[in-house]
């Protein structure tokens, strides 16, 4: 699908019809790009091209290859999650109930519906709203026969082994020993169909309200959201695509080549147990989306190959002390042995917050990231957050 070209008449008329309507589709929203800047106002299209965004009356575009992540903030949801769906490719969305329609699957939302290929669907658990797990997972089987539909019992979740055939909004279809029988649904607690599971169609991370889906592909307009073509969701959902996901390589799943440590007391890492402590190493991050973060103490030399394609090398790094503490420590990035970025870390430089970096590894084979002593000082470790090559 491609975009017609868009006149200033057209987006007067969309911008004027969706307030008219109160229509929150077309929503604030900011352009974080390759180069570092960022653009704000009115999103308008997202294709398999370009981001086109509305600011100050006036059409702006950018090729995908620009871009590095979308975020949207329309209004919230108006109705608590009471379904979770679960995907084959391990994507996430919540809504307020789920259907089936043929070999459709529909999740219900306060902003509309959500519809996807039934074969997508892995997972459905109803749940009461507020709650974010349900414990039957815990207990299903581990290699079931069939689908399994989960149903309620007063002593704890019965786990049934069938064929699902239907979804209903009053009862669920299931095949056992060949007869069809319907199940209320006010006695299942949840739903498994058998799938082996499904790898990703791409590298792009799609968030939207209550939910988060692995695309190759994604459309957006005030007409609604498309993600490869077979899910479509309300347009109001929206809420970030990152471009650079699929573009990223995290430092945290490289190994250096090469990493040299000498503590302040050059012995200490001879000593049992000692050298783990002062040698480098990635903490994981909150979430299976964070890239860790690397805890490295002076003097630590490490140097990592560069992935093949990469542009920028990005990260933000600061003290892993108080920020009022008054140690001070030499950190250095080089490309080819070329410094790109270097920065005294002290209480002064890092009051604000992490230090950004963003360093042009274009063409470049190795990245050596140095912590080192400042003269008088002990010194103290630093970390760094989000590091990562972008292709």
């Amino acid at each position: 699908m491609r975009s017609r070209p868009i006149t200033a008449a057209a987006i007067a008329i969309t911008l004027f019809a969706a307030a008219a309507h109160g229509d929150e589709s077309l929503a604030d929203a900011r352009v974080e790009l390759a180069d570092g800047t960022v653009a704000r106002g009115m999103l308008l299209t997202i294709d398999e091209e370009t981001v086109t965004l509305v600011a100050e009356g006036e059409r702006r575009s950018w090729p995908l290859a620009n871009v590095r992540r979308v975020v949207s903030e329309p209004a919230g949801r108006a109705a608590a999650a009471t379904v979770q769906v679960l995907l084959a490719d391990g994507g996430e969305l919540t809504g307020t109930d789920f259907l089936q329609e043929g070999d459709t699957g529909v999740v219900t939302v306060a902003e509309g519906r959500i519809v996807l290929p039934l074969e997508r669907v892995r997972s459905v658990a109803w749940m009461a709203a507020g709650d974010e797990r349900p414990a039957w997972r815990d207990g299903l089987p581990a290699e079931p026969a069939g689908d399994v539909v989960v149903v309620r019992r007063e002593d704890g979740p019965e786990y049934v082994e069938c064929a699902i055939a239907g979804v209903g909004a009053e009862s669920v279809s299931v095949v056992l020993d060949g007869e069809t029988i319907p199940v209320k649904r006010a006695k299942i607690l949840g739903l498994e169909w058998l799938r082996e599971p499904a790898e990703p169609a791409g590298g792009t991370v799609v968030r939207v309200a209550g939910g988060r889906i692995q695309a190759g592909l994604v459309r957006w307009s005030a007409e609604g959201l498309e993600i490869d073509g077979s899910l479509r969701l309300p347009a109001p959902l929206l809420r970030s695509i990152d471009y650079a996901a699929g573009r990223t390589v995290p430092l945290a799943t490289l190994p250096p080549e090469r990493a040299d440590v000498e503590p302040f007391f050059g012995s200490l890492a001879a000593v049992d147990g000692l050298a783990a402590f002062f040698a480098p190493r990635f903490i994981a991050g909150p979430d299976e989306d964070s890239p860790g973060t690397l805890l490295a103490r002076p003097r630590t030399v490490a140097t990592w190959r560069v992935p093949a394609d990469s542009r920028r090398f990005r990260a933000a790094v600061t003290r892993d002390v108080p920020v009022s503490a008054p140690a001070r420590v030499e950190f250095v990035v080089a490309i080819d042995g070329r410094e790109s970025f270097r920065r005294r870390l002290d209480a002064a430089a890092v009051e604000d917050g992490p230090i950004a970096i963003d360093c042009d590894v274009t063409g470049g084979r190795r990245l050596t990231i140095t912590v080192d002593f400042v003269a008088g000082d002990i010194g103290c470790g630093v970390r760094l957050a989000e590091a990562a090559f972008e292709k």
